[in-house]
């Protein structure tokens, strides 16, 4: 007999019930919690205003642009400029930041961000403001990109401005959104391989008597250029990074353990 069916045999029938149950539990109670966690991760959400850039010819659904800079008395749809969706600046020597359904990533359209010969950091970019930010919470700014033409070399390697920066109830100092209060952005490669959609995100936290966040995309030059450059934009989610999440699933794993020390 052999010692691992001599123990098999002197198992207390107890142990026996248990240890056949030990899969199970650990199923069921992980699969709950990835429930739990994949809701607190939609719960988590900040809702930017159409993050997808979907729609056609409405305001804040696609296209409802306005100029830079976005003040308390003006935005898209003529509005204030909070929560009101994109707007567009810059575009010097015919650099365009506009919806396009050339490409997208989920959807059908998505953001069409142009560089041209000679916009030399004349690009034109995107933005939009989001109330109801919390200070002292971490934000993060996630978004998918794509190009489908040889850029030149400085895009290649700090191409894709992404952005996160916050403003307080009245907006105070914003008069361009090229350096917002309080902000944190990369300077990103594009994507190596054209045609391939590629996630950025940068994250930070709001700081004391801030209230709005301001998130901000452009794809930027210094003038080297030959050619016209795109950069197909998509998916763009300002979230509160998931500590809950990791939470959920430590109970998750832990419970069952507490079951079979409740069932000896």
């Amino acid at each position: 007999m052999t010692i691992q069916r001599k123990l098999e045999i002197e198992q207390p029938k107890e142990t026996k019930i248990i240890m056949k149950m030990y899969p199970k539990v650990i199923g069921s109670v992980v699969g709950m919690a990835v429930a739990l966690a994949l809701s607190a991760s939609t719960a988590q959400a900040q809702n930017l205003v159409n993050g997808g850039f979907e729609g056609v010819g409405a305001v804040n659904t696609g296209n409802g642009w306005t100029v830079n800079p976005i003040t308390l008395t003006s935005g898209p749809g003529g509005a204030s400029g909070v929560d009101q969706g994109w707007a567009t600046f810059g575009g010097d020597a015919g650099a365009t930041a506009s919806q396009s359904s050339v490409a997208a990533l989920s959807g059908t359209y998505s953001l069409l961000e142009t560089v041209n010969a000679g916009n030399n950091w004349g690009p034109a970019g995107a933005y939009q403001i989001i109330s109801g930010i919390t200070p002292g919470q971490k934000y993060t700014f996630d978004v998918w990109a794509m190009t489908d033409t040889a850029n030149d070399a400085y895009a290649a390697g700090a191409g894709f401005l992404v952005q996160l920066g916050f403003e307080n109830s009245a907006l105070g100092g914003i008069s361009t959104v090229e350096n917002p209060g309080n902000n944190v952005g990369i300077s990103a490669a594009l994507p190596s391989s054209l045609g391939v959609w590629q996630q950025y995100s940068v994250s930070a936290t709001a700081p004391a008597g801030y209230t709005d966040a301001i998130v901000y995309l452009m794809f930027q030059d210094n003038g080297t250029a030959t050619a016209t450059e795109n950069l197909y934009i998509d998916n763009a989610v300002l979230a509160v990074p998931e500590p809950a999440t990791i939470a959920l699933l430590g109970m998750g794993l832990a419970l069952p353990l507490y079951l079979i020390r409740r069932r000896k």
